[in-house]
């Protein structure tokens, strides 16, 4: 897939007018179009401190000085950036389904980057099977999408997923959104890279992703099945009540990753790669208030 066909021209005109959405004040390091920690210069007071030499006379409030008789400035809310990272899941049980599970991932990101590029937000991509691998340095700007698209798609595909590995990379970043895209299968615990978010003081959502037929077989009898991402094949006869034990097995593991997102503070989504990427992010990702 090319690089200038991830997404749709017509799609990427309908991201612009969203935004990524903050439960509190971010502290990014440049300006951007979103309330800040920081004091600048906005429309939105914050809070009243004296004068010190050296300090802009332009923000002395005359009004305080005529009622306390010295010197107030008047500080206002900062517009900065947000910070956000993107962790995409590209192990190799990802390059599964109809449709592929690691290429709807990457539209997925696309997406998701795009909506905070055009609202001049810094974004970082990160992908991950068995370790981390940076997408390169954080990007900001419209301009800078497809650069970014292109580097999405340019990573391999396969490997085990170590979600352990999260944890130094997660714990490295300031304050701010993180995305995690995963299936949220393997033999690896997604809980120490939840916690690790919670610990950096990251909000943000995980999307799980699963493909249609993992959520419905469509096969029965028997089946040499093989492991993705360790390789192993087993011996397995598909019956009522197989299917059902699986079926039960695949919302478990929904459920544990869904309950560990919501305690540590996490928005929980789960997509199947049958959805359209603008009804995940117009109406799925909306809804959960992500997106807005």
């Amino acid at each position: 897939m090319a690089a200038s066909s991830l997404l749709e021209p017509s799609l990427l005109r309908r991201l612009e007018g969203l935004a990524v959405l903050v439960r509190r004040a971010v502290k990014g390091q440049m300006g951007g179009e979103r309330r800040s920690m920081s004091r600048g210069r906005s429309p939105e007071f914050a809070d009243f401190r004296n004068y010190t030499p050296g300090d802009d006379y332009r923000l002395i409030d005359w009004n305080a000085y005529a009622r306390l008789d010295r010197f107030m400035l008047r500080l206002f809310v900062a517009e900065e950036e947000l910070p956000l990272s993107l962790f995409v899941d590209l192990s190799g049980s990802m390059d599964w389904g109809r449709p592929n599970k690691a290429a709807t991932a990457q539209r997925l990101a696309g997406a998701i980057a795009y909506v905070a590029l055009a609202s001049l937000d810094r974004v970082r991509l990160t992908v991950f099977a068995d370790g981390p691998t940076s997408g390169g340095a954080p990007t900001r700007g419209r301009h800078s999408a497809q650069g970014l698209f292109a580097r999405i798609q340019s990573f391999p595909i396969g490997g085990p997923t170590d979600y352990s590995r999260l944890v130094l990379p997660i714990s490295r970043q300031r304050p701010g959104m993180t995305v995690l895209i995963t299936d949220g299968l393997g033999e690896s615990p997604i809980e120490p890279a939840i916690t690790a978010l919670q610990l950096a003081r990251q909000e943000g959502a995980v999307l799980q992703l699963l493909a249609p037929q993992e959520i419905a077989p469509d096969w029965t009898g028997d089946a040499r099945l093989r492991d993705a991402e360790t390789g192993v094949e087993r011996e397995f006869t598909a019956t009522p009540a197989t299917q059902a034990a699986y079926r039960t097995a695949l919302a478990r593991r929904t459920d544990d990753i869904d309950k560990v997102s919501r305690r540590r503070g996490l928005r929980f989504v789960r997509l199947t790669t049958d959805q359209p990427i603008d009804d995940m992010v117009q109406r799925t990702l909306r809804r959960v208030g992500l997106l807005g």
